[in-house]
């Protein structure tokens, strides 16, 4: 591994240290905090909140879950859904290409012939792959940002594929947010039947991929 390689995973981690610092010693601010700050900001509240979700999607473990039901309660459901969709979608972009540039050199020296035939295998099946993994997610949506960015996948794909594929779970989760202070609505009880389904989606995907793979062999990563 070359001098520029170190340097670059050496940022990498410095960054990904100071986030999680970050995220354990500041914290997010409560509900009523956003509400108020973005109340107070008339008609750039929409652009405010997308700008928050964002930041809080480059953190490794963000809690954009919790922002997505927020986004819900806070801005309603059509336009919750709006700014929800495109702060993730820029949230994810951004770690993508901080992983790509700082990180992939230094994956690639470490693990050899290992990663590169993963990769290639990601790479020759990118949307389909990202698709999937945003559908059905297996590990948590920040954290699967800096996994692609590892790969090759292109950066068209990988983007096209996740502004699609988040889509449904996002809709489910705001109108969580949306409809959860009447519980007994059909549109709150549609959002859970669909979220219950969600996670045993999730839940079926995860099992059947752990039972696909021989011990030791390779697979694809995937969010969730």
């Amino acid at each position: 591994m070359n001098r520029a390689t170190l340097v670059k995973a050496g940022v990498l981690l410095a960054l990904v240290a100071l986030a999680v610092g970050l995220q354990l010693s500041v914290g997010l601010p409560s509900q009523a905090e956003l509400r108020s700050t973005l109340d107070g900001l008339g008609a750039w509240a929409v652009p405010a909140f997308v700008a928050a979700y964002a930041a809080v999607s480059l953190l490794p473990a963000g809690p954009t879950a919790v922002m997505t039901v927020l986004g819900g309660l806070l801005l309603g459901f059509s336009a919750g859904l709006v700014a929800v969709l495109a702060a993730a979608v820029l949230g994810a972009v951004a770690a993508f290409f901080v992983s790509r540039l700082l990180g992939r050199d230094a994956v690639r020296s470490l693990t050899g012939q290992r990663f590169a035939s993963l990769d290639d295998r990601v790479r020759d099946n990118g949307f389909a792959t990202v698709l999937l993994a945003r559908l059905i997610p297996l590990v948590p949506f920040s954290t699967a940002n800096y996994a692609f960015g590892l790969t090759s996948v292109s950066t068209r794909s990988y983007a096209g594929a996740t502004a699609l594929g988040i889509v449904p779970g996002s809709a489910v989760y705001v109108a969580v947010g949306a409809f959860g202070t009447d519980p007994g609505s059909p549109p709150f009880l549609l959002a859970i039947v669909a979220l219950v389904l969600l996670t045993v989606l999730g839940v079926w995907r995860q099992r059947r991929t752990r039972g696909a793979a021989p011990s030791g062999a390779d697979h694809a990563p995937g969010p969730g």
